[in-house]
C-alpha cells in the first residue's frame, strides 16, 4: 500500500504534464511523458502482487493489456499522421481487447450485459455517422473495427458489476477507466475526423482511465 502514496501522486503530476505537452504539440517532452505516465500505472498495478491476498489474475490481465498499450505510447507521438493513427489503433485494439477478455474470463456473461451493450451499440453507431464523412477510405475499415473494440471493453467491464468476482468498488474503477478511454478516443475521433478541436481533453482521459483501472487492483 505504501507504494501508493508515491505512484499514484507521481502518476497524476505525469498525467498533467502530459497533457500541457499535448497542448504545445511538443513532441520531444510527449515521447517521455506519454509512455511515462503508463508505465507508473503499470507499476502500480503490478505493485498489487506484493499483497498477500492480491488477485494475481486481474492483475495478470490488467498487466498484459495495459503492458501491449505502453508500446503503442512510445510509438504514437504525432498523432495528425494518419500513419501513426493506423498503427495506433492496431496496437490499442491487442490492448483493449486485452482487458475485455480477461475480465470475461474472470467474470463471465450475465442477461444485464444486453442492456449495458445494447446502449453502447447505439453510442458506436452514433459516433461513426458522426465521423464518416470525414473517414479516408483506407481507415474506414480498421475504424469500424476499433470502434466496436473499445466500447466492447466498456461493456466488458461494466460486467463485473453483475458477477460474484469483482467488488463494486474494483467494477466502478474499472468501468470508469474503459469508459474513460472511449470517451477520450471519441474526442479524437471528432477531432480527426470531423471538426477540428484546438483543446482535448482526450490525453487526461486516456493516462486517466489508465490510472484507474490499474488502480482496481487494490479495491
Amino acid at each position: 500500500m505504501t507504494a501508493l502514496y508515491v505512484l499514484v501522486p507521481l502518476n497524476l503530476v505525469l498525467i498533467g504534464l502530459y497533457m500541457q505537452a499535448r497542448v504545445r504539440d511538443d513532441h520531444q517532452r510527449i515521447r517521455v511523458i506519454q509512455p511515462a505516465a503508463v508505465i507508473v500505472s503499470w507499476l502500480i498495478a503490478a505493485a498489487g502482487l506484493l499483497e498477500p491476498d492480491a488477485d494475481r489474475a486481474l492483475i495478470g490481465v490488467v498487466l498484459a493489456g495495459m503492458g501491449i498499450a505502453i508500446i503503442g505510447d512510445f510509438l504514437n507521438i504525432d498523432m495528425e499522421d494518419l500513419r501513426n493513427v493506423l498503427r495506433g489503433l492496431v496496437i490499442a485494439v491487442f490492448a483493449y481487447m486485452t482487458y475485455a477478455i480477461g475480465l470475461t474470463a474472470l467474470n463471465g456473461f450475465h442477461p444485464q450485459d444486453a442492456i449495458v451493450g445494447a446502449v453502447l451499440l447505439v453510442g458506436y453507431v452514433v459516433v461513426n455517422r458522426l465521423i464518416w464523412p470525414g473517414v479516408e477510405r483506407e481507415m474506414r475499415v480498421p475504424i469500424l473495427i476499433y470502434g466496436f473494440v473499445l466500447p466492447f471493453a466498456v461493456s466488458r467491464a461494466a460486467s463485473t458489476f453483475f458477477g460474484d468476482h469483482f467488488s463494486t468498488a474494483q467494477a466502478l474503477f474499472l468501468s470508469l477507466g474503459t469508459f474513460s478511454l472511449w470517451v477520450g478516443d471519441v474526442e479524437f475521433g471528432l477531432h480527426l475526423f470531423r471538426r477540428r478541436n484546438p483543446l482535448m481533453y482526450g490525453p487526461i482521459l486516456y493516462a486517466g482511465g489508465q490510472l484507474l483501472i490499474a488502480c482496481s487492483v487494490w479495491l
